[in-house]
Protein backbone atom coordinates (compact mmCIF):
# COMPACT_ATOMS: atom_id res chain seq x y z
CA UNK A 1 0.00 0.00 0.00
CA UNK A 2 1.01 3.54 -0.54
CA UNK A 3 1.19 5.24 2.32
CA UNK A 4 1.95 8.77 1.45
CA UNK A 5 -0.98 8.92 -0.79
CA UNK A 6 -3.77 7.51 1.67
CA UNK A 7 -2.75 9.86 3.59
CA UNK A 8 -3.33 12.60 2.25
CA UNK A 9 -7.34 11.32 1.72
CA UNK A 10 -9.46 14.35 1.62
CA UNK A 11 -12.29 14.68 4.49
CA UNK A 12 -14.82 15.18 1.75
CA UNK A 13 -13.47 11.06 0.33
CA UNK A 14 -13.89 10.01 3.39
CA UNK A 15 -16.91 10.63 4.47
CA UNK A 16 -17.99 9.47 1.13
CA UNK A 17 -16.55 6.27 2.40
CA UNK A 18 -17.80 6.07 5.94
CA UNK A 19 -21.95 6.57 4.25
CA UNK A 20 -20.69 3.76 1.49
CA UNK A 21 -20.07 1.28 4.33
CA UNK A 22 -23.19 2.54 6.52
CA UNK A 23 -25.59 1.90 4.07
CA UNK A 24 -24.41 -1.66 3.62
CA UNK A 25 -23.74 -2.48 7.45
CA UNK A 26 -26.45 -0.65 9.24
CA UNK A 27 -30.12 -0.38 9.14
CA UNK A 28 -31.97 2.07 6.75
CA UNK A 29 -32.82 4.23 9.37
CA UNK A 30 -29.39 4.43 10.62
CA UNK A 31 -27.93 5.27 7.50
CA UNK A 32 -30.48 8.26 7.07
CA UNK A 33 -29.19 9.57 10.61
CA UNK A 34 -25.65 9.01 9.61
CA UNK A 35 -26.62 10.72 6.07
CA UNK A 36 -27.75 13.80 8.19
CA UNK A 37 -24.97 14.13 10.12
CA UNK A 38 -22.24 13.51 7.32
CA UNK A 39 -24.31 16.81 5.59
CA UNK A 40 -23.40 18.86 8.77
CA UNK A 41 -19.79 17.66 9.09
CA UNK A 42 -19.23 18.90 4.93
CA UNK A 43 -20.52 22.47 5.87
CA UNK A 44 -18.66 22.97 8.40
CA UNK A 45 -15.96 24.68 8.15
CA UNK A 46 -13.39 23.23 10.50
CA UNK A 47 -14.10 20.06 8.43
CA UNK A 48 -14.50 20.75 4.46
CA UNK A 49 -11.39 20.60 2.45
CA UNK A 50 -9.28 19.72 4.85
CA UNK A 51 -6.93 16.79 4.66
CA UNK A 52 -7.99 13.63 6.69
CA UNK A 53 -4.55 14.03 8.82
CA UNK A 54 -4.95 17.51 9.02
CA UNK A 55 -8.26 17.68 11.32
CA UNK A 56 -6.97 17.74 15.02
CA UNK A 57 -8.57 17.20 18.19
CA UNK A 58 -9.19 21.44 18.40
CA UNK A 59 -11.02 21.41 15.24
CA UNK A 60 -12.99 18.70 16.84
CA UNK A 61 -14.17 20.92 20.06
CA UNK A 62 -14.31 24.23 17.93
CA UNK A 63 -17.35 22.21 15.85
CA UNK A 64 -18.89 20.92 19.01
CA UNK A 65 -18.80 24.58 20.57
CA UNK A 66 -20.30 25.40 17.00
CA UNK A 67 -23.30 22.78 17.64
CA UNK A 68 -24.54 23.91 21.47
CA UNK A 69 -23.53 27.83 20.66
CA UNK A 70 -24.15 28.19 17.20
CA UNK A 71 -27.13 30.29 15.54
CA UNK A 72 -28.40 26.77 15.00
CA UNK A 73 -27.28 25.15 18.20
CA UNK A 74 -28.70 21.99 19.63
CA UNK A 75 -29.01 20.37 23.32
CA UNK A 76 -25.73 18.15 24.20
CA UNK A 77 -27.40 15.27 23.57
CA UNK A 78 -27.84 15.88 20.16
CA UNK A 79 -24.48 16.63 20.32
CA UNK A 80 -22.69 13.66 21.74
CA UNK A 81 -24.68 11.76 19.03
CA UNK A 82 -22.96 13.56 16.19
CA UNK A 83 -19.99 13.47 17.62
CA UNK A 84 -20.22 9.70 18.56
CA UNK A 85 -20.79 8.87 14.47
CA UNK A 86 -18.03 11.48 13.71
CA UNK A 87 -15.54 9.18 15.95
CA UNK A 88 -17.15 6.10 14.23
CA UNK A 89 -16.02 7.42 11.11
CA UNK A 90 -12.63 7.98 11.79
CA UNK A 91 -12.13 4.75 13.65
CA UNK A 92 -13.33 3.41 10.30
CA UNK A 93 -11.11 5.08 8.29
CA UNK A 94 -7.93 4.30 10.71
CA UNK A 95 -8.80 0.84 10.22
CA UNK A 96 -8.94 1.36 6.18
CA UNK A 97 -5.70 3.27 6.57
CA UNK A 98 -6.91 6.59 5.35
CA UNK A 99 -5.19 7.99 8.91
CA UNK A 100 -2.98 7.40 11.58
CA UNK A 101 -5.22 8.57 14.44
CA UNK A 102 -8.58 9.36 15.56
CA UNK A 103 -8.93 13.07 16.77
CA UNK A 104 -12.47 12.62 17.74
CA UNK A 105 -11.02 10.36 20.42
CA UNK A 106 -8.93 13.09 22.42
CA UNK A 107 -12.34 15.32 22.76
CA UNK A 108 -14.73 15.21 25.55
CA UNK A 109 -18.24 14.26 25.31
CA UNK A 110 -20.90 16.03 27.39
CA UNK A 111 -22.64 12.92 28.59
CA UNK A 112 -25.52 15.55 30.31
CA UNK A 113 -27.68 13.89 32.94
CA UNK A 114 -30.34 11.93 31.65
CA UNK A 115 -33.98 13.73 31.81
CA UNK A 116 -36.66 12.79 34.38
CA UNK A 117 -38.47 9.85 33.77
CA UNK A 118 -41.58 11.22 32.63
CA UNK A 119 -44.91 8.91 32.66
CA UNK A 120 -48.20 9.87 31.93
CA UNK A 121 -50.65 8.98 35.10
CA UNK A 122 -54.35 7.59 34.36
CA UNK A 123 -55.89 11.36 34.31
CA UNK A 124 -53.26 12.41 32.08
CA UNK A 125 -53.37 9.67 29.47
CA UNK A 126 -57.21 10.84 29.32
CA UNK A 127 -56.62 14.17 28.59
CA UNK A 128 -54.05 13.48 25.87
CA UNK A 129 -56.23 11.14 24.27
CA UNK A 130 -58.94 13.66 24.62
CA UNK A 131 -56.91 16.27 22.34
CA UNK A 132 -55.96 13.56 19.84
CA UNK A 133 -57.56 13.76 16.27
CA UNK A 134 -59.18 10.33 15.77
CA UNK A 135 -56.68 8.35 14.35
CA UNK A 136 -53.98 9.05 16.54
CA UNK A 137 -55.85 7.51 19.71
CA UNK A 138 -55.36 3.64 18.51
CA UNK A 139 -51.84 5.08 18.53
CA UNK A 140 -51.69 5.94 21.84
CA UNK A 141 -53.78 3.36 23.58
CA UNK A 142 -51.61 0.65 21.80
CA UNK A 143 -48.29 2.18 22.45
CA UNK A 144 -49.10 2.76 26.21
CA UNK A 145 -50.37 -0.99 26.44
CA UNK A 146 -47.38 -2.51 24.64
CA UNK A 147 -44.57 -0.09 25.25
CA UNK A 148 -43.25 -0.46 21.96
CA UNK A 149 -40.68 1.95 20.00
CA UNK A 150 -42.33 4.34 17.52
CA UNK A 151 -40.43 2.72 14.71
CA UNK A 152 -41.88 -0.50 15.89
CA UNK A 153 -45.07 0.20 16.02
CA UNK A 154 -45.61 2.29 13.02
CA UNK A 155 -44.01 -0.28 10.86
CA UNK A 156 -46.03 -2.59 12.44
CA UNK A 157 -47.91 -5.30 10.18
CA UNK A 158 -50.65 -7.14 10.25
CA UNK A 159 -49.00 -10.37 10.12
CA UNK A 160 -46.97 -9.67 13.30
CA UNK A 161 -50.87 -9.68 15.33
CA UNK A 162 -51.90 -12.97 16.23
CA UNK A 163 -55.27 -12.18 18.23
CA UNK A 164 -56.10 -15.80 18.39
CA UNK A 165 -53.01 -16.40 20.89
CA UNK A 166 -52.98 -12.37 22.20
CA UNK A 167 -49.39 -11.56 21.09
CA UNK A 168 -47.50 -9.05 18.90
CA UNK A 169 -44.29 -10.26 17.15
CA UNK A 170 -41.65 -7.81 16.92
CA UNK A 171 -39.10 -9.34 14.96
CA UNK A 172 -35.07 -9.06 14.92
CA UNK A 173 -35.17 -7.03 11.62
CA UNK A 174 -37.13 -4.04 13.15
CA UNK A 175 -36.79 -4.48 17.19
CA UNK A 176 -34.29 -1.84 18.14
CA UNK A 177 -32.01 -4.28 20.18
CA UNK A 178 -31.86 -6.44 17.44
CA UNK A 179 -33.84 -9.69 19.11
CA UNK A 180 -37.10 -10.86 17.90
CA UNK A 181 -39.86 -10.73 21.24
CA UNK A 182 -43.24 -11.43 21.55
CA UNK A 183 -45.79 -9.15 23.69
CA UNK A 184 -48.96 -9.83 24.82
CA UNK A 185 -52.35 -8.07 23.99
CA UNK A 186 -54.40 -6.84 26.72
CA UNK A 187 -57.69 -5.78 26.39
CA UNK A 188 -57.09 -2.03 25.58
CA UNK A 189 -54.26 -3.17 23.01
CA UNK A 190 -57.30 -5.34 21.46
CA UNK A 191 -59.82 -2.59 21.66
CA UNK A 192 -56.58 0.13 19.97
CA UNK A 193 -57.01 -2.98 17.61
CA UNK A 194 -60.71 -3.26 16.77
CA UNK A 195 -60.90 0.21 15.59
CA UNK A 196 -58.75 0.06 13.13
CA UNK A 197 -59.83 -1.47 9.77
CA UNK A 198 -58.52 -5.13 9.44
CA UNK A 199 -56.49 -5.36 5.75
CA UNK A 200 -56.55 -9.08 4.46
CA UNK A 201 -53.23 -8.16 3.04
CA UNK A 202 -50.60 -9.47 5.79
CA UNK A 203 -48.33 -7.28 4.88
CA UNK A 204 -50.28 -4.13 4.96
CA UNK A 205 -49.14 -1.79 7.94
CA UNK A 206 -51.43 -1.73 10.61
CA UNK A 207 -51.02 2.48 10.96
CA UNK A 208 -50.94 3.02 7.43
CA UNK A 209 -51.87 7.13 8.00
CA UNK A 210 -48.52 7.48 9.99
CA UNK A 211 -46.34 4.65 8.46
CA UNK A 212 -44.79 6.88 5.79
CA UNK A 213 -42.83 5.60 2.49
CA UNK A 214 -40.68 2.69 1.92
CA UNK A 215 -37.49 3.27 2.22
CA UNK A 216 -34.99 0.36 1.27
CA UNK A 217 -36.66 -2.51 2.75
CA UNK A 218 -38.52 -0.83 5.69
CA UNK A 219 -41.16 2.03 6.28
CA UNK A 220 -40.49 4.97 7.52
CA UNK A 221 -42.95 7.41 9.24
CA UNK A 222 -44.17 10.14 7.61
CA UNK A 223 -44.03 14.12 8.59
CA UNK A 224 -48.29 13.82 9.60
CA UNK A 225 -47.34 12.03 12.31
CA UNK A 226 -44.81 14.54 14.04
CA UNK A 227 -47.64 17.04 12.86
CA UNK A 228 -50.59 15.34 14.51
CA UNK A 229 -48.56 14.54 17.66
CA UNK A 230 -46.95 17.70 18.07
CA UNK A 231 -50.62 19.34 17.96
CA UNK A 232 -51.72 16.59 20.15
CA UNK A 233 -49.46 17.78 22.96
CA UNK A 234 -50.03 21.23 22.64
CA UNK A 235 -53.65 21.44 22.81
CA UNK A 236 -53.32 19.25 25.54
CA UNK A 237 -50.98 21.51 28.01
CA UNK A 238 -52.99 24.53 26.88
CA UNK A 239 -55.62 22.54 28.66
CA UNK A 240 -53.74 22.18 31.86
CA UNK A 241 -51.12 18.82 30.58
CA UNK A 242 -47.32 19.20 32.24
CA UNK A 243 -45.61 19.16 28.83
CA UNK A 244 -42.37 18.77 30.65
CA UNK A 245 -39.83 16.37 29.18
CA UNK A 246 -42.99 14.90 27.39
CA UNK A 247 -42.77 13.05 23.95
CA UNK A 248 -43.47 10.01 22.38
CA UNK A 249 -40.89 8.05 24.03
CA UNK A 250 -43.25 8.80 27.51
CA UNK A 251 -45.89 6.75 26.20
CA UNK A 252 -43.17 3.49 26.47
CA UNK A 253 -41.98 4.80 30.00
CA UNK A 254 -45.97 4.76 31.19
CA UNK A 255 -45.87 1.40 29.95
CA UNK A 256 -42.80 0.23 31.85
CA UNK A 257 -43.55 1.97 35.05
CA UNK A 258 -46.91 0.71 34.97
CA UNK A 259 -45.73 -2.99 35.01
CA UNK A 260 -43.21 -2.44 38.07
CA UNK A 261 -45.95 -0.69 39.94
CA UNK A 262 -48.32 -3.17 39.55
CA UNK A 263 -45.60 -5.82 41.08
CA UNK A 264 -44.04 -6.77 37.68
CA UNK A 265 -40.75 -7.93 38.49
CA UNK A 266 -37.90 -5.93 36.61
CA UNK A 267 -36.61 -8.89 34.72
CA UNK A 268 -40.03 -9.26 32.86
CA UNK A 269 -40.27 -5.76 32.36
CA UNK A 270 -36.50 -6.01 30.78
CA UNK A 271 -37.90 -8.88 28.44
CA UNK A 272 -41.09 -6.88 26.97
CA UNK A 273 -39.18 -4.03 26.33
CA UNK A 274 -36.55 -5.83 24.35
CA UNK A 275 -33.97 -4.44 26.67
CA UNK A 276 -30.20 -6.22 26.36
CA UNK A 277 -29.44 -4.96 29.84
CA UNK A 278 -31.35 -4.93 33.77
CA UNK A 279 -29.22 -1.85 33.96
CA UNK A 280 -31.72 -0.16 31.51
CA UNK A 281 -35.27 -0.43 33.52
CA UNK A 282 -33.16 0.11 36.84
CA UNK A 283 -34.44 3.60 36.59
CA UNK A 284 -38.19 2.14 37.24
CA UNK A 285 -36.87 -0.10 40.47
CA UNK A 286 -38.53 2.93 42.52
CA UNK A 287 -41.87 2.73 41.38
CA UNK A 288 -41.92 -0.89 43.28
CA UNK A 289 -40.62 0.37 46.66
CA UNK A 290 -44.15 -0.38 48.50
CA UNK A 291 -43.67 -3.98 47.75
CA UNK A 292 -39.44 -3.84 48.94
CA UNK A 293 -40.76 -1.71 51.79
CA UNK A 294 -44.03 -4.24 52.89
CA UNK A 295 -41.05 -6.91 52.12
CA UNK A 296 -38.80 -5.70 54.44
CA UNK A 297 -42.05 -5.38 57.30
CA UNK A 298 -42.69 -9.06 56.90
CA UNK A 299 -39.00 -9.71 57.52
CA UNK A 300 -39.37 -8.44 60.73
CA UNK A 301 -42.31 -9.50 61.95
CA UNK A 302 -41.40 -13.27 61.23
CA UNK A 303 -37.52 -12.17 63.30
CA UNK A 304 -39.78 -10.77 65.91
CA UNK A 305 -42.26 -14.06 66.28
CA UNK A 306 -39.57 -16.15 66.60
CA UNK A 307 -37.10 -14.25 68.51
CA UNK A 308 -39.68 -12.88 70.99
CA UNK A 309 -39.11 -14.54 74.79
CA UNK A 310 -42.61 -14.26 75.94
CA UNK A 311 -43.43 -16.46 73.02
CA UNK A 312 -43.59 -19.71 75.32
CA UNK A 313 -40.60 -22.68 73.86
CA UNK A 314 -42.38 -25.59 72.55
CA UNK A 315 -40.28 -28.80 73.80
CA UNK A 316 -40.09 -31.55 71.80
CA UNK A 317 -42.39 -34.02 73.17
CA UNK A 318 -40.16 -37.96 74.42
CA UNK A 319 -40.84 -40.90 72.16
Amino acid sequence: MDRRKEVKTTFEDAVKRFLIWSEVNVRPSTYMNDRHYAELWLSSGHFAGRRLNKITPVDVEAYKAQRVNGPNKVSQRTTDADLGRLRRSFSLCETWGLCERNPVKAVKFFHPECRRERFLTPEEEALLMSHAPPPMRPCITFAVNTGLHLREMLTLTWSQIDLKQGFVTITAEVAKGKRTRHIPLNQSAREALGELPRNINPAALIFPLYGGEVFGNEHTHSPSFYKAWQKTVAAAKADGLDGRDLCWHTLRHTFASRLVAAGVGLHMVQRLLGHQSIAMVMRYAHLGATDTIDAVKLLESKLQFTCNPSQPHQKESAP
